[in-house]
């Protein structure tokens, strides 16, 4: 049985034949199942360490792709506080525009105007979108640029408007009481009487009721010492009655400038203002141009 086991038992013989012939050559003999077990090792091994090889390199891609993500993820957090923080200057901005136009508006005399232009308050939500939020943001400059062309367009129509307000009879030329209205009468002198009559002291102070050029400064029969401004847009004013003059022929007035003093010149019962005011040198009631606003005046000009 034994010399049977040894049959069965195959061998591996390596022989070493060195260059030089005076030394024997080196004879190795290993089993079958040693040299199996060494080339499964070997195997085994090679497999192991390129397996993990590959995994580590699988695992360090995966960890440079998610710190990649997370300076991604910083980055658009960045972006989406920067971009909240320029919505929150854009509605200041929107805002401010909304103020002036309201305080124009209140100037003519116009009801207040709300702004419905509101951005979305919830952009933080837009992480993963920020060209959306920034196509929102660029939406919102878009706004504000037309919200600053229109402001401008209303600022210059207001100037124009104040101007004309300013060279358009708004005030009383003199603090008093009416004692003679715009019409026929027939007391003291019957006929039309073109103007309206002031009382006030001898001296008192007469005003410009608006800005002008001063078209006229003289006597005038019946009238007395007249002062005539020219207020331009077919406007003019006529003071009369006057005791002296405060202004020259060509001079500019300005609303509420004395350009004479009341007096009794010319046909008059006592110490008063006669005053006109003239559309196309046709006399019109002053009465109408007593204490105007910008909205009251508004109305006359398109009459």
């Amino acid at each position: 049985m034994e010399n049977k086991s040894k049959k069965k038992q195959r061998f591996y013989t390596f022989v070493i034949v060195p260059h030089d012939a005076s030394r024997r050559p080196l004879t190795i003999k290993a089993p079958v199942f040693a040299i199996y077990s060494v080339l499964f090792l070997v195997v085994f091994s090679t497999l192991f360490v390129a397996s993990s090889f590959v995994y580590s390199s699988y695992l360090t891609r995966r960890l440079v792709n998610y710190h990649q993500a997370l300076n991604k993820n910083r980055q658009q957090r960045e972006a989406i506080n920067s971009f909240t923080q320029k919505t929150k200057q854009v509605e200041l901005a929107i805002q401010e525009l909304v103020d002036q136009d309201n305080k124009l508006r209140k100037l003519l005399g116009l009801s207040s105007w709300k702004s419905k232009a509101k951005l979305a308050s919830n952009l933080v939500k837009y992480d993963d979108k920020a060209e959306q939020v920034s196509n929102e943001l660029a939406q919102a400059d878009m706004e504000l640029a037309d919200r600053s062309k229109s402001l401008s367009e209303l600022r210059s129509w207001v100037n124009k408007i104040r101007e004309r307000y300013a060279n358009t009879p708004s005030r009383w030329p003199l603090h008093g009481r009416i004692v003679s209205r715009f019409g026929y009468r027939i007391y003291p002198w019957r006929g039309f009487h073109t103007g309206i009559d002031i009382s006030g002291n001898y001296g008192s102070p007469i005003r410009s009721t608006a800005d002008g050029v001063v078209s006229f400064v003289g006597w005038r029969t019946g009238y007395g010492k007249t002062v005539i401004v020219e207020h331009g847009y077919g406007k003019s004013t006529l003071y009369a009655h006057c005791s002296r003059y405060a202004v020259s022929h060509g001079q500019k007035v300005s609303k509420g400038q004395v350009v004479s003093y009341v007096g009794n010149t010319g046909y008059t019962t006592g110490p008063h203002l006669h005053y006109e005011v003239r559309t196309a040198n046709r006399p019109v009631n002053p009465s109408t141009y007593l204490n105007l606003n910008i909205l009251s005046a508004s109305k006359i000009w398109k009459e």
